[in-house]
């Protein structure tokens, strides 16, 4: 008995020897800059910068001297703890936020046949084309939620997914899961953009999707920067690197299908610095500045839509915006 355990203890105590001695013999070594650079990335290893995951990008980026920062997950104080560490600039992309382009909540849309099967929009969608009446509208069953690494989707009463502005990266896990193609990434910075994809026209769509893009133009036509483009065979399209965020094309649009990643803030104008040059009421768009010649001006924030051109022309630099 005894000398069988012994047998099985010096076993062990070889076999814990020789596997020790392997560790560190065989062992790889990792540049501690490379484990620092991990320490500062999201960890989510959502693949979203082409890589297998975090650590894999983190490998690449601290040994490739030319590799630039691909994490979209990344914000601003991340990406300058990294350039620290790797002792080089790291040149980064605008900051995206996805956006579902689509409005058709149940109420406002028909259904052609009723769906029964797995809770997955991908799997819906090769069912006759999905159960939805409008071919190109949310079929609202939530993959997109489900696939989310960040958790920024939810899906909503209304039976549509909401991206949770706070939480998303940007990383597009939504975009490659939608059957639909149905959400977009757009520069957190550009506030408008159009909720709906439908390429059918209006007499078309409106039997199935009251809330729709019914390609009228007048958001184009309204547009001071031309940055809104529409055609007969497409939604409107903004584009946002033009878009100066004056929400004009909000006000006149009739379906109410022109959305904001975030509503720009009101302005205000100071008492004590306003001249009364009314400068800011002739290039008010919607008539939201009123007051006499030489006489501090005043905004009725029920009017305004925060498209600070009156902060633009002010030469006594008197109106600020108010962040809510």
């Amino acid at each position: 008995m005894i000398s069988s355990i012994l047998l099985l203890g010096g076993i062990g105590f070889l076999a814990a020897l020789i596997l020790g001695v392997s560790a560190v013999t065989f062992a790889v070594k990792m540049d501690p800059r490379e484990q620092a650079v991990l320490e500062h990335l999201p960890g989510a290893n959502c693949g979203a910068c082409g890589y297998a995951g975090c650590a894999a990008f983190a490998h690449e980026i601290t040994t490739n001297a030319e590799a630039e920062m691909a994490c979209p997950a990344v914000n601003e104080e991340a990406l300058q703890a990294i350039s620290e560490v790797l002792g080089r600039t790291l040149g980064g992309s605008a900051p995206l936020i996805a956006c579902v382009r689509c409005k058709g909540v149940p109420e406002q849309t028909v259904n052609r046949y009723e769906y029964v099967g797995p809770k997955d929009c991908r799997a819906a969608q090769l069912v006759a084309g999905g159960s939805k009446g409008c071919r190109y509208g949310c079929l609202g069953l939530g993959t997109c939620e489900a696939v989310c690494p960040f958790a920024a989707i939810m899906m909503g009463e209304d039976g549509l997914p909401h991206v949770i502005e706070s939480l998303c990266t940007g990383c597009g896990k939504c975009i490659d899961a939608c059957p639909r193609s149905i959400i977009q990434l757009i520069p957190r910075s550009g506030n408008y953009y159009v909720g709906c994809i439908s390429k059918d026209i209006a007499k078309d769509m409106k039997p199935l999707c009251k809330v729709g893009c019914i390609k009228c133009g007048i958001c184009a036509d309204i547009c001071p920067f031309e940055a809104i483009t529409v055609s007969k065979d497409a939604s409107a399209v903004i584009e946002q690197s033009k878009c100066n965020r004056c929400g004009l094309c909000v006000s006149v649009c009739p379906t109410g299908i022109i959305a904001a990643v975030r509503m720009p803030g009101k302005v205000r104008i100071s008492p004590e610095k306003c001249k009364g040059c009314s400068i800011c009421e002739q290039v008010c768009p919607v008539e939201a500045i009123s007051g006499k010649v030489k006489e501090p001006y005043l905004v009725n924030e029920g009017k305004c839509i925060g498209c600070g051109l009156c902060i633009e022309k002010c030469p006594a630099d008197a109106i600020e915006r108010i962040i809510s």
